[in-house]
C-alpha cells in the first residue's frame, strides 16, 4: 500500500517496472528472431553449396566422358589413316595427343577453381550481427515502449537483410560459374579446332560439340541451376532434382548404357531435358 503523500511516486515505480517487462519480453523475443535468422542463414549457405556441388559433379562426370569419347577418336582416326598411308602425315599421334590433353585442361582445372572459389565465398560470408548492439535502443531510448519496439525492429531488420545479402551473393555468384564452366566446354572444340583446322569433322565425333548429348545435359541443368529461387521460404530445385543423376553416375560409367535411359532412371524425363536433348 501507498501512503498518501507518496502515491504519484508509486504509480511511478509500477509503471516503470511494467515497462521494463515489456522490455524484457522484447529482448527474448528479438534473441528468438535472432537465432532463427542464423539458423535460416546457415540452411541457405549450405544449401547453396550443395547446388553449387551437385553441378559441378555433374559436369566433371559428363566431361570426364566427353574427354574419353575424343581420345578414343583420336587413337581411332590415326589407327585408320596410318593403316591406308601413314608416310603423309604431318602431326604425329604423340603430338595430337599433347595437343588434345592441352586443350582438355581447361575444363577440369576450371571445375576445381569455381568449386574453390565458391566455398570460400560462402565461408567467408558469415554473420556479423552482434546482439548486445541491440542494448542500445534501451540505453538511448528514455522511453520504454519505443525501446522495446526499437528492439524488436533491429531484430527483424538484422535477419531481413542479412539474408538478402546472403541470397543475392548466392544468385549472382550461381549464375556467373554456371556461365564460365559453359564457357570453358565449349572452349574445347575451339581450342583443337585452333591448332588443327576442321578437326571434329575429321574425327566424327560430336564430343564438346553443339551436338554432344552430354552437353546439352550440362546446358540443361545451367538452366535449371539459373532458375532457381534463394529468398523467401522456396526451395531450391536444382539439387532434387538433379542429385539422383548424379548418384547413378557416381555409381556406374555411362559405357554400360545409353545417355536417355541413364536419365529416365533417375526419373528426369520431364520435357525441357528431353527436348534439349533431342531437339
Amino acid at each position: 500500500m501507498c501512503a498518501a503523500g507518496i502515491v504519484g511516486r508509486c504509480t511511478k515505480d509500477t509503471l516503470k517496472l511494467e515497462q521494463y517487462h515489456l522490455v524484457r519480453e522484447a529482448s527474448d523475443v528479438a534473441r528468438s528472431l535472432f537465432l532463427s535468422g542464423r539458423v535460416g542463414y546457415d540452411q541457405l549457405k549450405n544449401k547453396s553449396v550443395h547446388a553449387v556441388d551437385t553441378f559441378l559433379d555433374l559436369v566433371d562426370i559428363l566431361n570426364d566422358e566427353m574427354a574419353k569419347r575424343l581420345r578414343g577418336a583420336i587413337i581411332k582416326f590415326y589407327k585408320i589413316k596410318y593403316f591406308h598411308d601413314f608416310t603423309n602425315y604431318v602431326i604425329t599421334l604423340e603430338e595430337m595427343i599433347d595437343i588434345a590433353e592441352h586443350c582438355l585442361e581447361e575444363p577440369a582445372e576450371k571445375i576445381a577453381q569455381l568449386r574453390s572459389d565458391f566455398h570460400i565465398l560462402i565461408d567467408n560470408f558469415r554473420d556479423v550481427r552482434h546482439f548486445p548492439t541491440i542494448d542500445r535502443c534501451r540505453d538511448e531510448l528514455p522511453d520504454e515502449v519505443a525501446a522495446a519496439h526499437c528492439i524488436l525492429h533491429q531484430a527483424v531488420l538484422f535477419n531481413e537483410t542479412m539474408q538478402e545479402n546472403l541470397a543475392s551473393l548466392v544468385e549472382i555468384k550461381t549464375k556467373q560459374h554456371a556461365r564460365k564452366m559453359n564457357a570453358s566446354l565449349y572452349e574445347v572444340q575451339r581450342c583443337l579446332d585452333a591448332f588443327v583446322p576442321n578437326l571434329f569433322d575429321q574425327l566424327l565425333v560430336d564430343a564438346y560439340t553443339e551436338k554432344s548429348g552430354y552437353l546439352k545435359v550440362v546446358n540443361a541443368s545451367i538452366e535449371d541451376l539459373m532458375k532457381d529461387k534463394w529468398r523467401g521460404s522456396e526451395e531450391a530445385l536444382f539439387p532434387t532434382k538433379w542429385s539422383p543423376l548424379v548418384e547413378i553416375l557416381k555409381q556406374k560409367s555411362m559405357t554400360s548404357q545409353s545417355l536417355l535411359v541413364t536419365l529416365l532412371s533417375a526419373n528426369l524425363t520431364s520435357n525441357d531435358i528431353i527436348k534439349t536433348l533431342y531437339k
